[in-house]
């Protein structure tokens, strides 16, 4: 079955993913009781604008956590719990490319922030996760979501900072 695309779901996913940030990157820190790791990154997502990600990593067992949030999105509607699929790709300290992927979101009701995860993804221990920067002309993406049936992809334009997620 072909999904409508609707006016409301091409202004949710502009809204989620656009805009230049308006805040500086969120400091990096990782917090020692959960083990959640935190940086930024800048994220260039075509037609919905430029917007940088702030990405949570952890890990338990050898399972890789990530959420991520953007900078300038709101919820231009209400968005259902679990309506949101994306898929991450990092970039491993060895050149290989790790994949965090799932369909998991909160709630979120219209004018509020939206938070994508966890995405979920094998990690091994000593892992070391930045952004994948794919080569000029591959057509690979280092996002890849669908929000309200609008698809999009997004390729990361930095390495995160203030550095990569180490588990």
């Amino acid at each position: 079955m072909r999904k409508k695309l609707t006016a409301a779901s091409v202004a949710a996913a502009a809204l989620l993913l656009g805009g230049l940030a308006t805040a500086g990157p969120a400091a990096a820190a990782a917090d020692s009781s959960t083990g959640v790791q935190t940086v930024t990154a800048r994220y260039d997502c075509g037609r919905f604008g430029v917007t940088d990600l702030t990405i949570e990593g952890s890990a338990d067992h050898g399972v890789g956590s990530i959420r991520f949030s953007t900078s300038g999105g709101l919820a231009p509607a209400d968005i259902p719990a679990d309506s949101v699929s994306a898929t991450l790709r990092l970039r491993k300290a060895d050149g290989g490319i790790a994949s965090f992927s799932g369909t998991a979101n909160a709630a979120t009701p219209a004018g509020q922030p939206v938070v994508v995860g966890p995405l979920t993804g094998p990690v091994a221990a000593g892992d070391r996760l930045d952004s994948y920067i794919p080569a000029a002309g591959s057509g690979d993406s280092s996002l890849s979501l669908n929000v309200l049936g609008t698809a999009n992809t997004c390729t990361a334009v930095s390495l995160q900072t203030p550095g990569p997620l180490v588990f």
